[in-house]
């Protein structure tokens, strides 16, 4: 049966309080979380941070970056990186995505109301997106590394929910670091193109 994503972060704090106190290599970062968690200091939520992009006529997508600013229903990420005090165990991550029928938006002010307003589904029916690749980056370090985006297409894998790719080594995301998740296309993707992607997990929060 799969953890959950607190399961898996209280595995992994509680590994380095015990090596701690083995005297053994540890990070003192993870004993001070679960030193407060201990304490009653910290508790842990669970916690998701997603943003909406278009992706239209374009090969290289960045769902986040670092001019980004927190807007309820286009993203709650602001330049990148946690909110102060966080840390925040990704163990899935979700990626969906639509065509819109219409006329491009000529506004930001409409642009971002069709965000807002669009209903997304599985990447499968976008032409050319499940045939790119993806990466994640975190912390400096990458987390994945160009794996293929037909990982998304869980249409019937009535196990999964739609769009789901569940991380086979979860990885910590701190908050003073910027995070990257990029998607590589062999070729532009349709005009029309909007993507919204989720990384869900466990994250501390003041108690």
């Amino acid at each position: 049966m799969k953890k959950t994503s607190r399961e898996q972060f209280l595995e992994i704090v509680n590994a380095h309080l015990s090596l701690r106190d083995q005297g053994k290599k540890h990070d003192p970062a993870m004993v001070k979380v679960a030193e407060g968690i201990k304490e009653n200091r910290l508790q842990l939520a669970d916690s998701a941070y997603y943003s909406l992009k278009w992706g239209g006529d374009k090969a290289t997508i960045h769902m986040f970056e670092t001019q980004d600013a927190k807007e309820i229903g286009i993203t709650n990420v602001t330049q990148s990186k946690l909110p102060k005090d966080r840390l925040f165990l990704c163990n899935r991550i979700m990626l969906l995505a639509t065509e819109f029928e219409g006329d491009v938006p000529d506004s930001d002010m409409a642009f971002k109301r069709l965000l807002k307003s669009t209903d997304f589904d599985s990447i499968k029916k976008v032409p050319g997106l499940q045939n790119g690749v993806f990466t994640f980056m975190a912390n400096k370090k990458i987390i994945i590394d160009e794996r293929p985006m037909q990982e998304f297409v869980t249409d019937n894998n009535l196990m999964s929910n739609l769009g789901t790719y569940y991380l086979e080594s979860p990885r910590f995301i701190r908050d003073d670091e910027e995070f990257e998740f990029t998607i590589e296309l062999g070729d532009d993707a349709p005009e029309r193109t909007l993507i919204k992607v989720v990384l869900a997990g466990t994250s501390t929060v003041p108690a």
